[in-house]
């Protein structure tokens, strides 16, 4: 996210003033997870900025008003604030938040499940390497779009360890003190871990993740964590698969992810088969059904 911006206090406008205000009040939103209310302020901003014609302020506002629209899966909104932000950044002013605003695109398009587009336009991003090695010290921005490649390979069930391997050496390298970045590599791993069946091994990278992301309070991972510990206590360990099927969907329900309670869900009922708990099983399929209806009804709004 990005931050409010202009000069000194003392010369500030009383509409600057406003704006900012909303843009760091909009801040706080995004970082509790409050898409709604982060939005509001964002869009408030945009106003104000544009009223007085910074095209700064349009910029940051564009940008963070993307940012909000990928969290709750709003694609059409990211794509139209993407375009807007990237008009401004063809100015040679702000020419340097043009790798953002890609690595944004580059990660809606990737949350929409087209792997193919997403690893073309992330290719502008990527640094060089000497096989598993950056050539030159990765930035924050190419960290970032290395762990999307990364995911990238996880989802084709291609190159996953080279692409990890290289995460891996990008962040060493980088001297990155990200909590976010690191804690991704460690369910990366843990992923190769899981397949080579050391679970134990999987299982300290997964609680040493979500140890992170809880540092730094970012839930959306903290659920995303939580749901593959459950996915990998499912080996056998159900008691504990459902305690983490049950705590992911608590953090998803709170952020308002459908889409990730709704899997999550389908995977505790196997869980819940699994311990016999046939009466939580009735009661978890017909809530199912009832979520699912919901969803759909409101996206064909």
């Amino acid at each position: 996210m990005l931050s409010a911006c202009g000069g000194n206090t003392v010369t500030k406008s009383p509409v600057i003033l406003d704006a900012e205000s909303d843009m760091n009040n909009g801040l706080q939103a995004f970082a509790d997870a409050d898409w709604s209310s982060a939005q509001s302020f964002f869009s408030r901003a945009l106003s104000l900025y544009e009223g007085i014609d910074s095209q700064k302020g349009i910029l940051y506002s564009h940008i963070n008003l993307a940012e909000v629209g990928l969290s709750v899966g709003n694609y059409q909104a990211t794509q139209l604030h993407l375009e807007r932000a990237g008009i401004i950044a063809k100015n040679v002013e702000f020419q340097d938040y043009q790798p953002r605003i890609t690595l944004l695109l580059a990660q809606s398009i990737l949350q929409q499940q087209d792997y193919v587009q997403a690893e073309k336009i992330l290719q502008a991003l990527l640094p060089e390497f000497n096989e598993l090695i950056p050539v030159n010290t990765p930035d924050t921005i190419q960290l970032t779009a290395i762990a999307s490649r990364t995911r990238i390979a996880f989802a084709q069930q291609q190159d996953e360890s080279k692409w990890t391997q290289r995460y891996a050496q990008a962040l060493t390298k980088s001297d990155s003190n990200s909590v976010a970045l690191e804690s991704r590599l460690l369910r990366f791993q843990a992923e190769l871990l899981r397949r080579e069946q050391h679970f134990r091994d999987a299982e300290s990278h997964l609680q040493r993740a979500l140890t992170g992301y809880k540092a730094i309070s970012s839930r959306a991972d903290i659920a995303a964590t939580l749901a593959e510990l459950g996915c990998l206590s499912a080996q056998g360990h159900w008691q504990d698969a459902q305690g983490y099927f049950i705590r992911s969907n608590k953090v998803f329900s709170y952020i308002g992810d459908i889409d990730a309670i709704i899997n999550n869900t389908k995977l505790l009922i196997r869980v819940e088969l699994q311990l016999g708990n046939l009466e939580r099983c009735n009661s978890l399929t017909k809530r199912l059904t009832e979520i699912q209806k919901e969803h759909l009804q409101e996206v064909e709004k």
